[in-house]
């Protein structure tokens, strides 16, 4: 099982100096988040610009490999399409980074609108069609929980749903503990749900609607929520997390301090694992 850490909660620093935190804390396998925007949404800002081949030669020249691809889109351009579901970069990066990761994370598809489980069941089958060429590529592809989002019609936020739909489909999941805080399902029923399916975890704590708090920096219990999982099929913990505690400024740490976050973040992960 390996530690990861997601390029994506150091898009407000230049990509570079992302590289250089997650490189000095010790850690050398990241989730590559992949850039993306609609609307009011964006996810890893600090690559918008960037072409593919820079992007991999900077993770290679930093000494870091990529455990694993966060796709980051899943918003459907309308319910007739599965246009948006898939990031258009996606097949350029893994051309780009010339071997394949063990793990291609897929956000749950959203879709603007009122709709309901009806119209899921009518569109799955797309969404298992369109992850098709993905297969041959990568050992595992799996599908994040979401949390629900105003105005928009999200599938599969239960774990009994996400569960169907990933045995259906011969996927795995990525479960995301700060999502399923989020929407107020207990995290350690979830991964007691989604039993032998959880093949990576996005890790990050949950307080007071705070999402992406620093790991032992909220409430949530990682001790039973990893006694609860299937470490036989677990590949990988991805360290999704603020950099740095609840009441700081990340801006004002510097380089030094917040891979001395990082590494503790990593250390406080170890303990928990080794307490189970």
């Amino acid at each position: 099982m390996l530690i990861s850490v997601a390029t994506a909660n150091y898009y407000h620093l230049p990509f570079e100096q992302a590289l250089e935190i997650i490189a000095l804390s010790g850690i050398r396998l990241v989730e590559l988040d992949m850039f993306w925007e609609r609307k009011k949404w964006a996810m890893a800002q600090h690559l918008r610009g960037y072409a593919p081949r820079e992007v991999v030669r900077l993770i290679n020249q930093a000494g870091l490999k990529v455990s694993s691809i966060h796709d980051g889109g899943g918003v459907l351009d309308s319910p007739n399409t599965i246009d948006g579901f898939i990031n258009p970069q996606l097949a350029v990066y893994l051309d780009q980074l010339g071997y394949a990761p063990d793990c291609l994370v897929f956000h749950t598809p959203h879709v603007e609108g009122i709709l309901d489980d009806n119209w899921w069941q009518t569109f799955d089958s797309q969404v298992v069609d369109a992850l098709r060429p993905f297969r041959r590529v990568c050992p595992t592809l799996t599908i994040e929980n979401m949390p629900f989002f105003d105005g928009y019609y999200v599938p599969l936020t239960s774990p009994e749903q996400l569960m169907a739909f990933v045995c259906k489909a011969g996927l795995g999941v990525t479960l995301d503990t700060t999502h399923y805080a989020y929407i107020g399902m207990d995290i350690t029923y979830a991964a007691k749900t989604l039993y032998g399916k959880v093949k990576t975890i996005h890790l990050s704590d949950f307080v007071d609607g705070k999402i992406h708090v620093f790991p032992g920096d909220g409430e949530l219990n990682f001790p039973e929520f990893l006694r609860a999982l299937d470490f036989s099929a677990l590949q990988a913990i991805t360290l999704e997390c603020a950099p740095a505690y609840l009441g700081e400024n990340t801006a004002e740490l510097g380089t030094p301090v917040l891979a001395e976050r990082l590494s503790t973040a990593k250390s406080r992960l170890e303990k928990w694992i080794s307490d189970c």
